[in-house]
């Protein structure tokens, strides 16, 4: 009876743990919230720049995204393929590797003009360094979290 019990309490606590646990789409929502409050704060947007800025920001945000997306494809392409490609497979795979990081290069390109037309030269690069500020930020918050266990 003890063991049935045990077993029922730690099924219990189990369940209770998975239910706890946030989606996918709520962690990503969640660093969307925090960067966007992250940006926000550095870069002291009036009402007219941040009502015009967002929007763009958000477009290219989705831009890179899909291109990352397509990008992670291809990695796992190259590393379930192995040994079994034949070189013309290979050169193909690293010419798409390399073609969606030049696609990614052009994003910057064309949202660095965008943004120029939309703030000033100095919170355009205030945004850069922000955005480098907010990477290294995540990282260290993943990395505590991590050696603390959670």
């Amino acid at each position: 009876m003890k063991t049935i019990i045990n077993t029922l309490v730690i099924l219990l606590v189990v369940i209770n743990v998975q239910a706890q646990k946030p989606t996918h789409a709520e962690k990503l929502e969640k660093y969307r919230s925090e960067k966007v409050a992250f940006l926000t704060s550095k870069l002291d947007f009036n009402a007219n720049e941040a009502e015009k800025f967002w929007p763009v920001y958000n477009q290219m945000e989705k831009e890179k995204w899909d291109i990352q997306k397509s990008r992670r494809t291809i990695e796992e392409n190259i590393r379930d393929a192995g040994e079994s490609l034949s070189e013309a497979e290979i050169i193909k795979l690293t010419r798409n590797f390399a073609g969606s990081m030049q696609k990614e290069a052009d994003i910057m390109i064309k949202y660095n003009e965008k943004f120029l037309k939309i703030l000033p030269p100095k919170k355009v690069l205030k945004l850069y360094q922000a955005e480098n500020e907010f990477r290294v930020y995540m990282i260290k918050k993943f990395r505590d979290r991590h050696k603390n266990g959670n």
